[in-house]
């Protein structure tokens, strides 16, 4: 089994978020600006030891990478940012592991398939890069890049076939032509089909492909856009006309993902959690904050997923949302508060059950 964490690559400056938010701009600048809201509510989220990394430089991954290796997360997820008509963002930390660093980590990436819209910081829903797919021509590109990584023999595979998550299927037009086009140009270089994981999310609520090899429940906003009674999702409708904060509790909807039966057809399922949730950073009072995320609790129901047995659902991968989702309040990165705490849960559970 391998415990796989989701890895936000914004901290470190890019020309699309120089050119829309100022210069030298990066996630930090969103993480800092956390208020808290209410008593003993917990914002800004800070690091251990104030350690405001920058991962255009390699030392920062490398650090993160002992870190990892030390608690036990087997590899990175990282968001992947490809725009089509050639443009890119946040390429930087991927390819300095690619290139630099010969530490050991597994990775992949997740295509996140999503324009990017000033709808946060008291943004105006202004798009300032479009998510396009285009045609062949543009196809080519994106897998001409992509396969640097496949070659890296960190990158995941499953018997051969490179493992790519993808964030909003239902948003891709021929995808299957696209998917065609790629493994037809990966078979020149003897590798074999890409292995493709859709998030099923706020975005996807089914599996929408056929050539999905295997599905993961993106959380905690699967649970809490489409596992909820109808009386929660009417609360929920209130909660956002007025503006006010959607409270959530961490043991309820760990019991929901644990429990959960719902099967994809005769998908494969990939089990996904969360550490933790509270994107007040970057929404404000019109955010999700879910309480009684301690290491403890983590802990405890992480144990219990990973013994659950579900139906189509592998223990080969539990993906966890996230290393670094700081401006969402989803970090097993040392914080100040906790320190090393959720990643020592990590490091215990894999000890008592013999995965160490």
């Amino acid at each position: 089994m391998k415990i796989l964490s989701l890895y936000l690559p914004g901290f470190h400056r890019d020309k699309i978020n120089d050119e829309a938010w100022g210069k030298g701009f990066t996630e930090w600048d969103n993480v800092k600006t956390g208020k808290p809201l209410y008593k003993n509510h917990y914002q800004p989220i800070t690091p251990l030891n104030n350690y405001y990394y920058d991962l255009s430089k390699k030392e920062s991954i490398e650090k993160q990478i002992d870190i990892a290796n030390k608690y036990g997360i087997d590899g990175f997820i990282f968001y992947h940012y490809w725009f089509g008509k050639n443009k890119s963002a946040l390429t930087e930390p991927a390819e300095i592991l690619k290139n630099s660093i010969d530490k050991k980590i597994d990775y992949c990436f997740c295509w996140a398939n999503h324009s990017w819209i000033k709808n946060w910081s008291n943004g105006n829903n202004e798009i300032i890069v479009k998510q396009e797919y285009g045609n062949k021509e543009e196809w080519l590109k994106h897998i001409e890049y992509l396969i640097s990584f496949f070659k890296d023999d960190r990158y995941l595979k499953i018997d051969n076939r490179p493992i790519l998550y993808i964030y909003n299927m239902s948003d891709i037009p021929n995808f299957s032509n696209m998917l065609k086009c790629w493994n037809d140009y990966l078979k020149k270089f003897d590798i074999d089909n890409i292995y493709v994981v859709e998030f099923i999310s706020s975005k996807n609520r089914d599996k929408m492909n056929e050539y999905t090899s295997a599905v993961v429940e993106f959380e905690p906003l699967y649970t809490t856009f489409f596992d909820i009674s109808k009386l929660m999702l009417l609360k929920r409708f209130i909660v956002k006309k007025l503006n006010l904060i959607d409270f959530q509790d961490y043991n309820k909807l760990w019991k929901k993902i644990i429990k959960r039966k719902r099967l994809y057809g005769k998908c494969i399922i990939q089990k996904g959690c969360f550490c933790g949730w509270d994107n007040s950073a970057r929404k404000g009072y019109n955010c999700m904050i879910v309480k009684n995320s301690t290491p403890e609790n983590f802990g405890k129901n992480l144990k219990r997923l990973i013994n659950n047995k579900r139906k189509n659902a592998t223990n080969d991968f539990i993906i966890i949302n996230a290393w670094n989702e700081w401006s969402e309040g989803a970090i097993l990165e040392p914080t100040n508060k906790e320190g090393y705490k959720y990643l020592e849960e990590i490091k215990r559970i894999k000890e008592d059950i013999n995965l160490c």
